[in-house]
C-alpha cells in the first residue's frame, strides 16, 4: 500500500518541490493551495498531512481544529510554517498537531527525512 499525504501550502514551487522530492520515495502526493482547498480535500485515507499555519482563506490553526474536533481524525499533522514564536508552537500543539518544523531554517531533505520517519512503521 502507498502512503498518502496531503500536502498544504501556498507557497507553489516549494510545494512543487516537497512534492517531487516525496514522489521520489514513493508516495502518493496531493497538495492544497490554500485552506479552503485544503478542507475540500482532506480525508482521513491520508496517512499524514503537511500543513502550512499562514494560508488563505482558512488559516492552518483551523484547518488543524477541523481535522482533530469535526473529523475526529488521528492523523499525524506535521506543521511546516514560518511562524516560529513559542505560542504559535504551543497553540498548534495543544490543537494536536504532531511536530512542527520552521520551514525557513529546515532543509527540505531534512523535512522529507522527517515526513518518512512519522509514516514508515516502526
Amino acid at each position: 500500500m502507498s502512503v498518502s499525504i496531503l500536502i498544504c501550502e501556498d507557497e507553489k514551487p516549494f510545494a512543487k518541490a516537497l512534492r517531487l522530492k516525496l514522489e521520489a520515495q514513493g508516495f502518493q502526493v496531493q497538495i492544497a493551495n490554500d485552506g479552503q482547498d485544503a478542507l475540500e480535500q482532506f480525508s482521513s485515507s491520508f496517512q499524514l498531512v503537511v500543513l502550512d499555519l499562514m494560508l488563505p482563506y482558512v488559516d492552518g490553526f483551523q484547518i488543524l481544529e477541523h481535522i482533530r474536533n469535526v473529523e475526529s481524525s488521528s492523523v499525524p499533522v506535521l506543521i511546516l510554517s514560518n511562524l516560529s514564536q513559542p505560542e504559535d508552537i504551543s497553540r498548534v500543539k495543544a490543537l494536536g498537531a504532531t511536530d512542527y518544523l520552521v520551514k525557513a531554517t529546515t532543509p527540505l531533505n531534512d523535512i522529507v527525512g522527517r515526513i518518512v520517519e512519522m509514516v514508515t512503521p516502526e
